[in-house]
């Protein structure tokens, strides 16, 4: 009688057994099943283009990779093989949010003479366009310091635009004739306005009220009374 039970009681852990193995290679199976496939060499592109939409919806803060892999249903070590950290992800949101200011600072100084307070005024105006498209990634742009070494390519794109802003300065200091040594308090004190701005335009909203219109306003107004105190005779004025 022992050993019939001893037999049955082996019988049923044996089935046991098979049926939780079963289950296991099925449920493995469903997942394997349920997980997206993404083009081989695709998926880094997949993954900034992810980042990039969550970033322009909630900001960065909360951003990571592992967020990344659940979302793209990919496996939790994909998005570590093109992006170690998220610090190399956000730089590479930072990459296009740097090329897309510089091309639209081009745009819009192209429209004006060198040299010029209206060309100067275009290039502020840039900003604002940037702004209100890619808000949220001017965070991402801004809150780092993005160096040769660790991201040469971002480094790059932030410099491009740091040089159309001081060229279009050292411009207009030539054709208004003022003295060459304000270059770098004009720098200053424009950088100084447009950034300021911005910043309040995203985090103190309630402050600015930042339409496009209103923040245009803003910058035409601002501009033309940082350029009005740099005439001829002021910037003597200032070094003496």
């Amino acid at each position: 009688m022992i050993a019939r039970f001893q037999t049955l009681e082996r019988r049923w852990l044996f089935a046991l057994f098979t049926f939780l193995a079963v289950a296991i290679a099925v449920w493995s199976w469903l997942q394997q099943m349920n997980t997206q496939t993404i083009a081989r060499g695709q998926l880094k592109s997949a993954i900034v283009t992810h980042a990039m939409s969550y970033v322009e919806k909630n900001g960065y803060k909360n951003l990571n990779l592992d967020v990344i892999s659940r979302d793209l249903n990919v496996s939790h070590g994909a998005p570590y093989r093109h992006f170690k950290t998220k610090q190399d992800l956000l730089a590479a949101l930072a990459l296009d949010g740097f090329t897309d200011l510089a091309d639209t600072q081009i745009a819009f100084m192209q429209r004006y003479p060198t040299g010029s307070a209206q060309q100067l005024i275009g290039l502020s105006e840039a900003y604002v366009d940037f702004l209100v498209r890619r808000e949220r990634l001017y965070d991402v742009m801004w809150d780092f310091t993005w160096t040769p070494d660790l991201n040469p390519e971002t480094a790059a794109a932030a410099r491009r635009t740091y040089v159309l802003f001081t060229e279009s300065v050292s411009d207009y200091i030539r054709v208004q004739g003022l003295d060459p040594r304000l270059q770098d308090e004009m720098q200053m004190t424009i950088w100084s306005f447009l950034h300021g701005l911005a910043v309040l335009s995203l985090h103190k909203p309630a402050i600015v009220q930042p339409s496009q219109e209103r923040l245009n306003r803003l910058v035409g107004s601002g501009m033309s009374a940082i350029l009005s105190g740099y005439s001829v005779d002021q910037g003597r004025n200032n070094l003496q």
